[in-house]
């Protein structure tokens, strides 16, 4: 099984402190039961629309300089509600060969619904998937 050196993410545009904070540590608690080393988390009140914020770039860049090769939020759409965002997002986790984990969701059906899935498949072989497939041993479908 694959080592994963998670970056914990939260994120909420809603004014509850609290909450976001329970959404992070929810996440942690999520990724220490898994086993997952934490390497770092972050939460961010900003609108899931808007592309640059920076506890999330600080996150890509993470994952660029190959500090951490997993993301785990509770759902999709902690990263982004934009379609257009959220596939950035994760093309960028893709060529860096970072995997993401949701905690509540079923991530496969969200990239399905979100018509997000084929996209990410069709891209060149070399690429890994994004997801994280918690019946799979090797996290491939």
């Amino acid at each position: 099984m694959k080592e994963y050196k998670i970056w914990a993410f939260a994120r909420s545009a809603a004014p509850n402190l609290p909450a976001l904070e329970e959404q992070l540590a929810d996440v942690m608690r999520e990724a220490d039961r898994r086993g997952y080393i934490i390497v770092n988390s972050c939460m961010e009140q900003k609108y899931g629309t808007e592309f640059w914020r920076p506890d999330l770039f600080a996150m890509l860049t993470a994952v660029q300089q190959g500090r951490v090769n997993a993301v785990m939020v509770q759902s999709l759409d902690r990263l982004s509600h934009d379609i257009t965002t959220l596939y950035r997002i994760l093309r960028f986790l893709q060529n860096y060969g970072a995997v993401l984990i949701t905690t509540e969701t079923n991530l496969r059906y969200e990239l399905f619904l979100t018509g997000l899935e084929n996209r990410l498949l069709s891209r060149p072989k070399k690429r890994k998937p994004v997801w994280v497939c918690e019946e799979c041993e090797d996290g491939n479908s």
